[in-house]
This record gives C-alpha cells, sequence and structure tokens, in this order.
C-alpha cells in the first residue's frame, strides 16, 4: 500500500469517527408531534394554528387515523362524528385489536368488531392529511386510554354539516 492510500484511509477513518461523535444521542421530538399530557385548552391553541378548512362530515368516515411520524402507523377508522360534552365536534374512531401479532409486524388489523372498541377524540386533537386523518393532539397511549364510546351516548352529527378542521402536510 502507497503512503497516498494509507493517508487517504487514514483521512476517511477520521472523517467517520468525527460524524459518528456529532451524531449520538437521541434526536429531539419534532413540533407537530403531540406532547403528553396537553391540556384542551392547549390542543385547540394548537389546533387554530393548523389552518382550519371547513371539512363534510360525511366525507371523513372511513379515513384512518394515523400517527404523525414518517411511518405513519394506523392507530384507528373514523366511524362517525358526535357533539362532545362541551357542544364542539368529535371523531368517534375505532380502535381494532391485534390479538398480540406484533412480532409479525401486523399493527392494525381489522377483524370486523372482535376485540374493537370505539372512543371520542376531540376534533381539536387531529388534523386532516391528505386522504386521512392524523393525530395531532393525542399520544396514541392517551388515544387507547379514552373512555369507550357508547352509541347514542351523544348526538350524532349530520353527514351533510360541514365543520372546520386544521390541515397538516405529510411526516416525510
Amino acid at each position: 500500500m502507497t503512503a497516498r492510500a494509507r493517508a487517504a484511509h487514514l483521512l476517511a477513518l477520521v472523517l467517520a469517527t468525527s460524524a459518528q461523535a456529532q451524531t449520538a444521542g437521541p434526536s429531539p421530538a419534532p413540533d407537530h408531534m403531540p406532547k403528553p399530557g396537553m391540556t384542551a385548552p392547549e390542543m385547540a391553541g394548537r389546533a387554530a394554528n393548523r389552518f382550519p378548512q371547513p371539512v363534510r362530515v360525511g366525507d371523513l368516515a372511513g379515513r384512518l387515523l394515523l400517527q404523525p411520524e414518517e411511518a405513519q402507523p394506523v392507530l384507528a377508522r373514523v366511524t362517525g362524528l358526535v357533539r362532545g360534552a362541551d357542544g364542539g365536534p368529535a371523531l368517534v374512531v375505532r380502535l381494532d385489536g391485534t390479538l398480540g401479532l406484533g412480532w409479525l409486524g401486523l399493527r392494525w388489523v381489522d377483524w370486523r368488531g372482535f376485540g374493537s372498541r370505539s372512543v371520542a377524540v376531540p376534533a381539536e386533537a387531529v388534523a386532516v392529511l391528505g386522504e386521512h386523518v392524523a393525530l395531532m393532539g393525542l399520544t396514541p397511549e392517551r388515544l387507547h386510554a379514552l373512555p369507550t364510546f357508547t352509541p347514542g351516548s351523544a348526538p350524532e352529527i349530520p353527514p351533510d354539516e360541514t365543520i372546520r378542521l386544521g390541515i397538516v402536510r405529510p411526516f416525510h
């Protein structure tokens, strides 16, 4: 090996080692990620900054609820909208069970109701992401901790009514 080749290898080794030292440690969470323990006023303030747009209620049913990260895992499916306790809109979403198949790479499985339950998510906690809906104000853990929604316990919003939801850009 020539002296020039050794010098090139040494330079590459030094650059690779310094690059590894600069990237060590976890990166901070992006600003669009939900903060653990956000209150309703905090969610409403962040939702107002997402440029709320008119959306027909009937167009939201059937959309997937995604987690706001690059891989965009599916968390639930929107089944309808109701008026929440505060009078504002809330999305009723169906959380499906996976029967412990996460180790196979199955994150969301439609079991046709087996192991599923519905929860009501405040409209301030979501945003429109193209043909999907993104969970912006709650962490997935808080979503799963929401109480089970009982059909008929809140007035439904008619499908032809229009509400305002924020919009977000893709996370990648």
